[in-house]
């Protein structure tokens, strides 16, 4: 049995059955989260406006870090049990371990000159004094190099692009096979920031390794130049914590509509999540407004960060089946975020969305996918569905066999940062978004029923 499993088995994850494994929460709970929202109840108030998407988004990113089961990840769950309750829904919570991501030290020294980053997980923790080694430059072509020493690893990205996060995890690997005892990855993107990387929960990497961004680089190199050896310290409290997912459902009869968004990641996730929290929060309000003839499903997943942990719970869990389901609309990553434009003084922000953002559709919704998002920068050509083409949590809902849904996944210029804020998007930018969502919704239920 793989790590992956041994987990769902610590969070009580039982069989198949929909609600097995879950804690249900009572419509007259006790508020479980403190973020501010609507007024309870569906009323007649245009959920879908921009400034009440934003509220949300700020409110999101108000309760701070959002690794999984770390304090801003089980407020932002409460606060969904909070806003659904109101609405009227039935809600559930379905518990699972992850690791503890959180550090409390994530240092490297070199002389005189210390960098502060993010330890990237799997996490390796250093005893005592840390890591003590020379450090020295990563490069396929001579792996001795690091043998025994602190390697450094750098990957330049494609002018434009975004940071080739794949490229550093394969030789964070053939570092560790080379000897190396610490990594410290210098890592490329368009801010200059560090960048994390989601993580599968299987994978160990048995030494540590410390990301910082692009603009420490001249420092790094400068300190490098002085000769030395540097000390590389991770240190934290490990072990494994408690997220959840959160399900909200209502209705008796009718095939599901079931809307999904991730809310965990490594930072504050303003531009990356925020948008998708906003709208599955508004979208499961105008749902009832609209009293679609069908039940409504509306989820939000912890563990994305995990390569998409609880994504994976909630279909084993608590996932309507596909013959029972007539659309999956799942609101991944990035797509309702402001574009940047790159300049030599820095990114600049624009009141535009941003392009780097796929929408893909099953076959039954091309057309009318093209029609509702018409105009829209990265949205307004969508791409028919493929496991092969797609990515994220979109990928496994293909391969397990839902035949019509549509989803987005992309990034940002400031994804997976510690500057991804709510200033990452805008009303204007989110509006437009969420309507063209809500027609789609409206029209492939109307032929459902």
């Amino acid at each position: 049995m793989n790590r992956r499993n041994l987990l769902i088995g610590a969070g009580g994850i039982a069989a198949a059955s929909g609600l097995a494994g879950c804690d249900r929460l009572s419509k007259s709970a006790g508020s479980p989260g403190g973020a501010p929202g609507r007024a309870s109840g569906p009323g007649k108030a245009d959920p879908l406006i921009g400034a009440s998407l934003m509220r949300d988004v700020e409110a999101y990113v108000g309760f701070g870090m959002h690794r999984s089961g770390g304090a801003g990840d089980v407020a932002t769950a409460g606060w969904f049990a909070k806003r659904w309750q109101a609405l009227g829904y039935d809600v559930d919570q379905t518990p699972f371990e992850l690791p503890n991501a959180d550090t409390t030290t994530a240092s490297l020294d070199v002389g005189a000159e210390r960098f502060d980053g993010f330890a990237q997980p799997p996490l390796a923790f250093t005893s005592g004094e840390g890591v003590i080694a020379e450090l020295a430059a990563w490069s396929s072509k001579s792996p001795a190099d690091v043998t025994g020493r602190i390697a450094v690893v750098h990957i330049p990205r494609q002018p434009g692009g975004p940071s080739p996060s794949p490229a550093y995890r394969e030789a964070f690997g053939k570092a560790r096979d080379a000897g190396a005892v610490g990594v410290v990855g210098v890592i490329s993107g368009p801010s200059g920031e560090v960048v994390a990387i989601n993580t599968p929960v299987e994978l160990t990497v048995e030494i540590p390794i410390l990301m910082i961004g692009e603009r420490e680089q001249a420092r790094l190199k400068a300190a490098m130049a002085k000769g030395g050896r540097a000390r590389l310290r991770v240190k934290g409290p490990g072990g494994f914590r408690t997220a959840r997912n959160t399900i909200a459902r209502s209705g008796k009869s009718g095939p599901w509509l079931i809307v999904s968004t991730p809310q965990s990641g490594w930072f504050t996730c303003g531009g990356e999540r925020g948008p998708g929290v906003a709208m599955s929060l508004a979208l499961s309000e105008w749902a009832l407004q609209k009293k679609l003839a069908c039940r409504l499903c509306f989820v939000a997943t912890s563990g994305h960060e995990w390569m998409y942990y609880g994504a994976d719970v909630f279909r084993k869990s608590g996932a309507p089946k596909p013959e029972e389901t007539a659309l999956w609309v799942h609101l991944g990553a990035s797509y309702g975020a402001r574009a940047y434009q790159e300049a030599p003084d820095g990114l600049k922000g624009l009141e535009t969305p941003n392009a780097a953002s796929t929408l893909m559709v099953s076959a039954d919704l091309a057309d009318g996918a093209k029609a509702a998002f018409a105009g829209q920068p990265g949205l307004g050509q969508p791409v028919v569905g493929s496991v092969e083409r797609s990515a994220g949590e979109l990928t496994a809902l293909i391969q397990e066999g839902y035949k019509s849904y549509f989803g987005f996944f992309g990034a940002n210029a400031l994804f997976h940062t510690p500057v991804d804020t709510a200033a990452s998007t805008s009303p204007a930018i989110m509006e437009p978004i969420a309507r063209s969502v809500a027609k789609l919704i409206e029209e492939r239920m109307a032929r459902a029923s």
